[in-house]
This record gives C-alpha cells, structure tokens and sequence, in this order.
C-alpha cells in the first residue's frame, strides 16, 4: 500500500518452531520493545514506523506459494521449497516500512530482534516473492542503522557507526534464549523426520538425565533462560548451560 510516498508492507516470517514456541518470541519481543519505548520514547522520529508484531495463523499451503511465483515470473528454487515445506509457524509484521525508501529503522531493529531468533531455515515473505532465507536478509540489513539504544547502544542519532558495529559488546540480547530456540528448532524438526526420528530418541537415551529432561522442558514450555531451565531442573546455571551447549551442538551434528 503505498500514499503520500510513503510505503506500508506487510511482512511474514516463516519458521520451523511450534506455534507456541513463536508466540512466546513474539511476546518477548514486545516486552523489549515496550521497555525500549518506555526508556527512549524521544528517540523514536515521528515519522519512524515500528512494525506490529504478531504471531499466528497457518503456514499457507505449497501451491499459493507455486502460484505467486509463477504469477511473478520466477522459478521457486528447490532449497527454498524444502525449506518452506518445513515451516510451522507464522509470524506477521504488519506496517512495515521500506528498507529502501525513507526511514527504517523500526523495520531493521525488529527483523535484527527477530531473525537470529526464528530458528534455522526460517524464510522471510518481504511484502512478496522472493521468499528470502533469514542470514540473507540479516546481511542486507548489516550496515543499516537501527533505532538507537535498541540493541543496547547509546550512541548518538548522528552518529555515523553502524548500530550493528556500536553495539558490540555492549548488546542486551540473551544468547541463552536464542540457543534454547535453536535447540527446541533442532528438537521438533528431528522429531518430525521419519529417517531422523530414530536418530534423535537414540542421541537422547544415550544423552544425560539432565540433557533428557532440558529436552522434556524446552519441548513442553518452549524456549525458556537458562536461569528458569535451572530453577526448573533443580540444578545450578552453570550446569544447565555446559549442558545446553552440549545438547545444541550434538543436534546440530545430527541434523548434518
């Protein structure tokens, strides 16, 4: 929809988590984004646009996907079939704003929020076809500036340094969170593998006591910290997380 030169799109990202898991990503993006609004209300331009997040609703089916592409006139790239035939859920960013035209860095801080968080293989329907694979659009955006003090920066508005670049080291992001999504994302797609089923129960009865009930959890309550995994567990941080690490790049392996 386009007025007045400006362009509102609605995006949709499509991921190989549950529906809960990506429901409960997208609540905890809205809690950062309610704190970042609440801290920096007046570093938002009034003419900057944060898309609504929300998630839900059905993966559409392969054949709408054939057809747009074909009403596009391009081919469907086998890679990217296989990958959407995989997704699961559904999350909607609606009002977004061009990452070409005028400004955008609501747009860059969600996708920068949500991408690495969406599980691997997620695809990105950018208003349209092409699909896009999440680590390419996250290396479009690389040298884009989001909104400042959303990653955690507090640079200035003119400063010229990429946010991507000023915020290092200085992120208030939670890798914690991001690998349990990454594992519960391994977890569901080995369970949904007719070849890969077998695989997993055998990694897993092999694996620790503990490493079976993060598994149990991760499954049941989605993709939760490290410190709430531990409380849950009855076991210290520590342990949890030499474990998860463990877990995340046995599955991986497996997934190979």
């Amino acid at each position: 929809m386009v007025w007045d030169g400006f362009v509102s799109a609605t995006w949709f990202l499509y991921s190989p988590l549950s529906p809960r898991a990506i429901s409960a990503l997208a609540d905890e993006y809205e809690r950062h984004l309610e704190a970042y609004i609440d801290e920096h209300v007046d570093r938002i331009d009034e003419d900057e646009t944060v898309p609504e997040v929300a998630a839900g609703g059905e993966v559409p089916p392969v054949s709408e996907l054939q057809a747009a592409y074909a009403l596009a006139k391009r081919p469907l790239p086998k890679p990217i079939l296989a990958r959407y035939r995989a997704c699961k859920s559904v999350i909607t960013l609606d009002q977004a704003s061009d990452l070409e035209v005028g400004p955008c860095r609501g747009l860059v801080s969600t996708l920068r929020y949500l991408l690495p968080r969406v599980g691997e293989g997620a695809l990105v329907f950018p208003n349209d076809v092409p699909l896009v694979p999440v680590e390419e659009m996250l290396a479009r955006i690389e040298n884009k500036r989001g909104l400042p003090g959303f990653d955690g920066d507090e640079d200035d508005d003119d400063d010229d340094t990429p946010m991507h670049l000023a915020t290092k080291g200085k992120t208030k992001d939670a890798p914690d969170q991001v690998r349990a999504l990454r594992v519960l994302a391994s977890l569901e797609g080995l369970m949904n593998d007719p070849e890969l089923a077998l695989d997993l129960r055998g990694t897993l009865q092999r694996s620790s006591k503990l490493a079976q009930r993060y598994a149990a959890l991760l499954v049941e309550d989605g993709a939760v910290s490290d410190i709430k995994a531990s409380k849950e567990l009855g076991v210290t941080v520590e342990e949890l997380t030499k474990m998860a690490d463990e877990l995340d790049r046995t599955l991986l392996a497996l997934k190979e």
